[in-house]
């Protein structure tokens, strides 16, 4: 510093402060500068597991030729002296995985840049956050990204309860019923077309009245969006569940805020549809895990809404809203999906790719219930004082197949309520398949930086982490999922 340069104010100023003293609110201190943190968690366990190759040419789709399973269509070999065998038959299925951009952007300017210097590098830490928001997206659009329409729930169907609400007697209560599909459920890209029914409460005269609603599950969805109306032709948004079903409990005439409760659910409020799809067919996607199974083959096209084509052979068990229940020292459910899967294919699962509801409900059932055989070991004599409580389940043993043991994994990009059967290997005579799970690339993730000019601002850098990719799922036939499970 240059004394010289000092006014005389400047040195009166000085001196005035100074003969006051000094204390914590008027001395000098300096500013301790902490690290930048973080608290974003970037767990992508999905997108980290699969294998990535690139395309060899530009293509929009990813093809490929599967030989699928018509055992029990073949003739007898019971041909008889002298005759010809039968001819066995093939099915040959073309099928083809839409390529699509995934992307997320940045921005940052050359003035936010400056003024952090010193403390961090802004534009450092936005490209890194832009990229790791990226690979978070991606996981969600590996395991529920679909791009065809799921099917219309069925009306549902309502009923009349006399307690546990605030609507009146004598009252019209019409509610109605869209399916999400795993892109809408994370990123609100629609629901299907909606459905609905009405319900006069009775008169008994109280205005404690609720009203009951449930519908059947939707193969392939994840949540159900819940209104209500007063007139059948003015919706609000109620509510969200995973599993079909749920209770009105009051006539309302605004928009509910979606349900905290459901990890990671978009914050965006639905809206109600009858006259077609409201988005659940997401045009610039691709296909994700569970949409690969829920679908049908088409005729060499890519997959459409089940019904409309070929069966993939995925196992599909509805649980219809139900808990997880204990059957003979294990879990019904998982055992009719694994006793399914081996009498189609002769496979066990690898994995349960699960949530965290449906990870701490299997073992609470495991370990809360005496009719589930469990096995604990002390490793010394000085456990007992040193006990660890608790406890969670992480394999479970598949009795149709004895000694195949399949991993539990929580997903956080599984939507509670679903369990994903998923089957890694294929090991069929001449399969030729390597990975029956892949990303295919056209492109793999690359940073992007567009050029700036005046018109759209200051000095800055506009960018994103970007792809052009799709799901790879070559065989849905060795895979399950249970839907609509109740926590």
């Amino acid at each position: 510093m240059n004394l010289d340069t000092i006014s005389e104010e400047t040195f009166n100023l000085i001196k005035s402060t100074l003969t006051t003293g000094m204390t914590s609110g008027t001395g000098v201190f300096g500013v301790d500068l902490i690290d930048l943190v973080s608290l974003v968690p970037v767990e992508t366990p999905w997108r980290d597991f699969l294998a990535r190759t690139t395309a060899a040419q530009g293509a929009t789709t990813a093809q490929w030729r599967a030989l699928t399973n018509i055992n029990n269509q073949q003739p007898s070999p019971f041909a008889g002296l002298d005759n010809a065998g039968g001819v066995v038959k093939t099915s040959l299925q073309n099928v083809s995985a839409p390529y699509q951009v995934l992307a997320a952007g940045y921005s940052v300017t050359e003035d936010a840049v400056a003024l952090a210097h010193g403390f961090a590098d802004a534009k450092a830490i936005e490209i890194f956050y832009a990229l790791n928001q990226w690979k978070i997206m991606e996981d969600k659009a590996l395991m529920g990204g679909q791009n065809f329409a799921l099917t219309r729930p069925a009306a549902p169907t309502l009923g009349d309860v006399l307690t546990g609400g605030s609507i009146a007697a004598s009252t019209a209560v019409y509610v109605g019923v869209a399916a999400r599909t795993g892109s809408g459920y994370f990123f609100a890209a629609g629901n299907s077309q909606g459905n609905s029914a009405t319900v006069t409460t009775s008169t008994v005269a109280a205005s404690t009245h609720s009203v009951t609603a449930s519908t059947t599950s939707v193969r392939g969805a994840v949540a159900y969006d819940w209104f209500v109306s007063a007139n059948g032709s003015t919706w609000f948004y109620y509510t969200t569940t995973t599993v079909p079903s749920t209770t009105v409990t009051a006539l309302i005439t605004a928009n509910q805020v979606p349900p905290t409760t459901l990890p990671d659910l978009s914050t965006t409020v639905p809206t109600y549809l009858a006259s077609g799809d409201n988005g659940s067919a997401g045009t610039n996607e691709f296909n994700g895990l569970l949409a690969t199974l829920a679908g049908d083959y088409s005729n060499g096209g890519p997959i459409v809404t089940a019904g409309t084509g070929t069966a993939s052979g995925a196992v599909f068990i509805d649980n219809a809203g139900g808990t997880l229940t204990v059957s003979g020292g294990g879990i019904a459910q998982l055992d009719q999906l694994n006793q399914t899967m081996y009498n189609q294919n002769r496979l066990s699962p690898t994995a349960y790719m699960i949530s965290a509801q449906e990870a701490n409900s299997i073992s609470s059932i495991v370990l809360n219930n005496p009719g589930a055989v469990t096995y604990l070991t002390m490793d010394d004599a000085d456990g007992r004082g040193n006990i660890a409580a608790g406890g969670s389940v992480a394999t479970y043993v598949n009795r149709s197949k004895p000694g195949a043991k399949i991993r539990l994994e929580v997903h956080p990009s599984v939507a509670p309520g679903t369990i994903i059967a998923r089957t890694d290997t294929l090991p069929f005579p001449g399969s030729n398949v390597g990975n029956v799970f892949s990303v295919r690339c056209q492109r793999d993730v690359y940073d992007y930086v567009y050029g700036s000019d005046r018109t759209h601002g200051g000095p800055r850098v506009d960018g994103e982490s970007r792809s052009i990719e799709t799901l790879i799922n070559q065989a849905p036939v060795v895979n399950g999922v249970i839907q609509s499970i109740h926590a």
